[in-house]
C-alpha cells in the first residue's frame, strides 16, 4: 500500500465566519480584499454582513458578485479584472462551490497569467501558490473548501472540464454552520446528496485507500441521519453541523480517492440541460450503483449495509433500493423524464462521448465503454 496525502488548507470550523477570515486575512496581511460571491446571497445581505465584518483596520474590501450556478470562463475574467483593478492581496470566496471555484480560478490566474481557457486546453501550467484565498461555504455540499479542482464552463467549448493543482487549494477554509441555517431545503437536500456522492464515490473507485475510507464512511453514516434531519428543519443546528463536518470528510476523500461514473455522467448532463450538480447526481446515483453492483467487494458492501441500516449480508438490489427510497425521501424530484425530458439519440450520444473523456472513469470500481454507459443511461430513461 502506497498512497500520498497533501492538504494545505488550513480549517477553520465552528467561528463565526468574520472572526475567522479576519485571524486568516490578518495572517496573509492582506489589506486589500476582493470579496467573491453571488447574487442570492447578496440579496439575503450576507455578502454585505461579511463585507462589513472584513472591512476593519483599515482594510478596504471590493465585491465582485456576478457568479453564476455554472460558472463560465467569462465570469472568472471579470472577477480577475475586478481584482487586478482592485490591486487584490487576497481573495475571499462566499458562496457554494461555484463561487469558490470561481474565487481558487482567481487566485490563480492573480499569480499565474494568463486566461483560464489557457489552462483547460492549451496545456499552460500552474507554476505559482495562488493568490491568498480564503473559501467560505454557505452550503454543506461540493467540498471545494478542500479540494485542488476548478470546475469552469468554456462557452467557446462548452465541455465541462476542471483545472486542478496542489498549488490551487484554498489556503483557509471558514466553516461556519450558521451561514448554512437559512439554506432552502430543496438545495440543502441537493447539496447533501453531492456529498453523499463525493464520499460513495470515493469508498468505491479504484484509488481508494484506507485513509480516505475513514474518511468516506464517517461521512456517509454522517449524511444517513445529518441530512433528513437538516432537509426537515433547517434551523437544526446540531443536523447543520455534522453536514458541514460531512461535506469536508467527504470533499477530502473525493479529492484524495477520486470520483467515478456517476460524476463522469453529471458533468456534461448538468451543463447541456442546465441543471443543478447535486439534482443531477442523485438522479444517477441508483443507477450507477446498480451498473457498479458486481464490480465492488463484499467487504465494502456490507460497511455500506451496515451504515444505511441493512443487514449486513443484504444483497446489492436491496442498497440500491434503500438509497433510491433515502433521495426520495428528502423531497427530491428526480425522475428523468422531468429532469431530461429531451434525451433524444443525439443528445444521448454526445453525453456519452463527452462522458468517456472524463479521466474519472478510470477510477470507477467497474469498467465502462460507450456501449455499456449508452445502456445504463437508456434504462434511466426507461426506468428500469
Amino acid at each position: 500500500m502506497s498512497f500520498i496525502f497533501h492538504l494545505p488548507t488550513r480549517l477553520y470550523f465552528g467561528r463565526p465566519a468574520s472572526v475567522a477570515l479576519n485571524q486568516a486575512l490578518s495572517m496573509h496581511r492582506a489589506q486589500r480584499v476582493l470579496l467573491v460571491s453571488d447574487s442570492g446571497l447578496v440579496r439575503l445581505g450576507m455578502v454585505e454582513e461579511i463585507r462589513a465584518g472584513l472591512a476593519i483596520n483599515n482594510r478596504s474590501v471590493q465585491v465582485f458578485a456576478n457568479v453564476s450556478s455554472n460558472p463560465t470562463t467569462q465570469e472568472v475574467a471579470e472577477g480577475l479584472d475586478a481584482a487586478m483593478g482592485f490591486r487584490a492581496q487576497a481573495i475571499v470566496a462566499l458562496g457554494g462551490g461555484s463561487v469558490i471555484d470561481v474565487g481558487k480560478a482567481i487566485a490563480m490566474l492573480m499569480t499565474n497569467g494568463g486566461e483560464y481557457a489557457d489552462y483547460l486546453w492549451h496545456g499552460k501550467r500552474i507554476v505559482k501558490r495562488s493568490l491568498p484565498m480564503a473559501a467560505v461555504p454557505t452550503t454543506a455540499g461540493t467540498g471545494s473548501e478542500v479540494s485542488r479542482v476548478a470546475v469552469i464552463v468554456d462557452p467557446e467549448n462548452p465541455f465541462k472540464k476542471g483545472v486542478l493543482s496542489p498549488l490551487m487549494f484554498p489556503h483557509d477554509a471558514v466553516i461556519d454552520p450558521e451561514l448554512t441555517l437559512g439554506m432552502p431545503l430543496w438545495l440543502t437536500a441537493s447539496t447533501g446528496m453531492d456529498a453523499f456522492t463525493h464520499a460513495l464515490e470515493a469508498y468505491l473507485g479504484h484509488r481508494s485507500h484506507p485513509f480516505t475510507d475513514k474518511l468516506a464512511l464517517a461521512a456517509l453514516e454522517t449524511i444517513w441521519w445529518a441530512l433528513p434531519a437538516s432537509a426537515a428543519d433547517g434551523r437544526n443546528i446540531h443536523a447543520r453541523e455534522a453536514m458541514m463536518m460531512a461535506a469536508l470528510w467527504a470533499g477530502i476523500a473525493m479529492d484524495h480517492a477520486g470520483l467515478g461514473l456517476v460524476h463522469a455522467l453529471s458533468g456534461p448532463i448538468t451543463s447541456r440541460f442546465h441543471l443543478h450538480h447535486g439534482m443531477t447526481n442523485a438522479m444517477l446515483l441508483p443507477h450507477v450503483l446498480r451498473f457498479n453492483m458486481m464490480a465492488i467487494s463484499l467487504e465494502r458492501r456490507r460497511h455500506l449495509n451496515r451504515i444505511m441500516g441493512l443487514s449486513e449480508n443484504a444483497p446489492g438490489e436491496a442498497l440500491v433500493r434503500h438509497i433510491d427510497d433515502f433521495i426520495h425521501d428528502l423531497g427530491l424530484s428526480t425522475d428523468p423524464k422531468h429532469m431530461v425530458p429531451d434525451m433524444d439519440d443525439g443528445v444521448l450520444d454526445a453525453i456519452v462521448k463527452d462522458a468517456m473523456k472524463m479521466a474519472m472513469m478510470r477510477n470507477n470500481p467497474r469498467p465502462v465503454d460507450e456501449e455499456s454507459c449508452r445502456a445504463l443511461l437508456l434504462d434511466m430513461m426507461r426506468g428500469d
